[in-house]
């Protein structure tokens, strides 16, 4: 399934979610409509949870198959709710930076970090996450995560990544790596998609140029 839709009014669906192949992890506060979307679009189990007692859990949270991963700001009722709720791994990272969505872009194959975490962290994220990671940039940018929206099968990165920056994205996740927009014109591709391999949202204000570009990216089409 491709859908346009937005979450309570709000185009940036990226910022409400986290998708993968196994789950669909998003805030109990959301709306029946957008739950129902949810489910429609990915064949997955459904996790809710606050993140920090934000509803904004795809910026604060970053998954792949084997974990998720959850900032040291999350109240140990949510943790446990989510550790509950999930058969991967589920931990949190101890570094001061929390939107841990923004800030790691990770597919089942790989990750790319903020350059300023260190080296302990980085070895939380590889160990959650069961994969390789690196710190890198996109667009020049250290918030690689809200800058890429990523699938097993396909990349779609701000328009000013680098082509040392989409080299590195397509070795280290695996993936076939082209830019785009979304939201009619921003670059920030994870604000404005969920997706896995079986389906993707994108926001209300999405384009039919852009969706056509991200879903032929992504592998749909």
């Amino acid at each position: 399934m491709i859908a346009r839709t937005d979450f309570e009014g709000d185009p940036n669906v990226g910022a409400f979610a986290v998708i993968t192949n196994e789950i669909a992890f998003t805030s109990p506060h959301m709306s029946k409509k957008s739950i129902d979307t949810l489910e429609r679009a990915f064949n997955t189990q459904l996790v809710q949870s606050t993140v920090a007692t934000m509803d904004v859990v795809g910026l604060m949270s970053v998954a792949n198959r084997s974990g998720l991963l959850l900032p040291y700001t999350t109240r140990d009722e949510e943790l446990d709710i989510i550790k509950r709720s999930v058969d991967i791994t589920v931990d949190w990272l101890d570094n001061k930076m929390t939107a841990l969505g923004n800030i790691i872009l990770a597919n089942d194959n790989g990750a790319i970090c903020h350059p300023d975490f260190d080296s302990k962290a980085i070895k939380k994220i590889s160990d959650v996450l069961d994969v390789e990671v690196v710190p890198g940039t996109v667009a020049n940018l250290p918030i690689v995560g809200v800058s890429s929206v990523v699938t097993s099968q396909g990349a779609v990165v701000h328009p000013m990544a680098t082509s040392e920056e989409i080299e590195c994205i397509s070795e280290m996740l695996r993936v076939h790596v082209e830019v785009g927009t979304v939201n009619r014109g921003s670059p920030y591709a994870r604000l404005g998609v969920l997706a896995n391999t079986d389906g993707m949202i994108a926001g209300s204000d999405t384009t039919g140029v852009e969706l056509a570009h991200i879903s032929q990216v992504l592998g749909y089409v």
